[in-house]
């Protein structure tokens, strides 16, 4: 499939335009009448095709330029508001690629889980009408599909590094387009079954090149099309989204040096992003994770698998899932362990001396509803302060979090902080010991059940599908050891 249009570069050609690309996405239907080709392989061609799309568009949204949009809430690809999503600045590994954006690393990460869950979708789809380890294992499908990778790097290369269109893009705009024509198509293989009992493989070929047109008109519209061209609602939506915010106007800094700096602890914003992720989204992942190990045997594996085939399946989803969870982390500690704090006259700049970037500015007389944070353990572990606090006003108000930083009384002073105290308030031992003792009793039981003689595959799903919820009670009891600063 066509990677993201571009729109600035739009000419109306008409409809006339579109006959090459026709004849071109029914030839594949021609060779099977007409030919013999096999119907199967290039079903299994095209689905490749819409699957490998996805992971390729999340590299190529690494370098692009433009920043993600606010509103995303109709997006097929989910990007969790993430501190790092807004940080501004660029790095160059290299001299021959385009700068990579720390920003985008969560929709490259994203599209991740978009296309194991696609796939796993497109392989259950396919399972019901052919044989899926057979076809993924046919020279032909093999071969098609290094050659669309190849195709794809050569494209991106050429046209999207090459003539710079990643300065035109931004990253939800370059994952969103093949994201929701792999979801399209995804739908329309709700029809195979029937489709495949009543015309064979012919008519499951003929859904995919039906598919693909709609998704071929699409990419033409938005490319060669005028804003007045209807094309239908189907069309539209396909096409990905029409626009790409503006880079937000640069933070100017004096040259001079700041009145004062409070540099982030950065190993207390290690910790934090941390337990922020295993608390948070890696019961969650396990859960996925699981379902898609599970899914992907019954799919591609079946019967009685060996040891070897359960223990090295096990180690690459393990993996995948840790690779997620770390990624998860670091999005966290790259948005606040560089940061700096400085002041600036009235002003307050948060600047990340890594990227050579200035990330936010406030006036110092317009910081208001601070409060020490205290429900953060690093915090606590490495002696370090965290302020939260409220700046600007009307459409530029904003929520932020000033540290974690190992002196609390000088961020404080250098800012002017109405903050009483930055003394973090006592913990109360008994919850905290309580607890800790619910969460070690928790895991202990769900390890016994999974590995223990006394329980089964069924309580091992169970127990998967719960983690979420069992992790619940455990994170609210802690929280209830934390005292409120007064």
């Amino acid at each position: 499939m066509r990677s993201i249009a571009h729109r600035d570069r739009r000419s109306s050609l008409g409809a006339a335009g579109f006959l090459p690309v026709l004849f071109a996405n029914l030839i594949p239907l021609v060779g099977v009448i007409r030919l013999g080709w096999d119907p199967a392989t290039l079903a299994a061609v095209y689905a490749v095709e819409a699957v490998l799309s996805i992971p390729l568009a999340g590299a190529k949204a690494l370098f692009a330029a433009r920043p993600p949009p606010d509103d995303r809430e109709s997006g097929v690809i989910s990007v969790t508001e993430t501190p790092l999503a807004s940080k501004r600045g660029a790095v160059r590994p290299v001299s021959w690629v385009p700068p990579v954006y720390p920003r985008n690393v969560p929709f490259a990460a994203a599209v991740c889980g978009a296309t194991a869950w696609i796939a796993l979708f497109v392989g259950v789809a396919f399972s019901q009408v052919f044989d899926v380890p057979a076809l993924l294992a046919s020279p032909p499908v093999l071969a098609s599909a290094l050659a669309l990778v190849g195709g794809q790097a050569i494209d991106t290369a050429r046209e999207y590094v090459g003539r710079r269109r990643y300065a035109e893009t931004s990253p939800y705009a370059v994952v969103e387009t093949p994201a929701r024509r792999a979801f399209f198509l995804v739908f329309a293989l709700f029809a195979l079954p029937p489709l495949h009992a009543a015309g064979g493989g012919v008519a499951v070929l003929a859904v995919f090149v039906a598919v693909k047109l709609v998704v071929e008109w699409s990419a033409f519209r938005a490319t060669h099309g005028d804003d007045g061209s209807g094309g239908g609602r189907i069309s539209d939506w396909l096409s990905g989204p029409t626009e790409s915010p503006d880079e937000p106007e640069p933070i100017a800094t004096p040259d001079a040096e700041p009145d004062a700096r409070v540099p982030v602890h950065r190993r207390a914003a290690v910790a934090t992003g941390v337990l922020k992720t295993l608390g948070g989204v890696a019961p969650a992942y396990a859960t996925g994770f699981f379902i898609m190990w599970i899914a992907a045997f019954g799919l591609f594996v079946g019967g009685d698998p060996s040891g070897a085939v359960v223990a090295w399946s096990a180690a690459v989803f393990a993996a995948l899932y840790l690779g997620a969870v770390a990624v998860n982390a670091a999005g966290f500690a790259l948005a606040y362990a560089p940061v700096e704090y400085r002041r600036y006259g009235d002003r307050l700049v948060a600047y990340d001396p890594w990227l050579d970037e200035p990330q936010w500015a406030a006036s110092v007389e317009r910081l208001r509803d601070a409060s020490l944070v205290h429900t953060r353990l690093p915090d606590r572990v490495f002696d370090a302060q965290t302020v939260e606090l409220t700046t600007g006003f009307g459409d530029d108000e904003t929520e932020r979090f000033v540290g974690p930083v190992s002196d609390g009384d000088a961020l404080v002073s250098a800012f002017d902080l109405p903050v009483r105290s930055t003394d973090l308030p006592p913990m109360d031992r008994r919850i905290a010991t309580v607890a800790v003792a619910v969460g070690l009793a928790v895991a202990a039981g769900a390890v016994g059940l999974i590995v223990g003689p006394w329980g089964d595959s069924a309580d091992t799903v169970r127990i998967v599908f719960l983690l979420p919820f069992l992790v619940w009670p455990t994170r609210w009891l802690w929280r209830q050891a934390y005292a409120e600063p007064e």
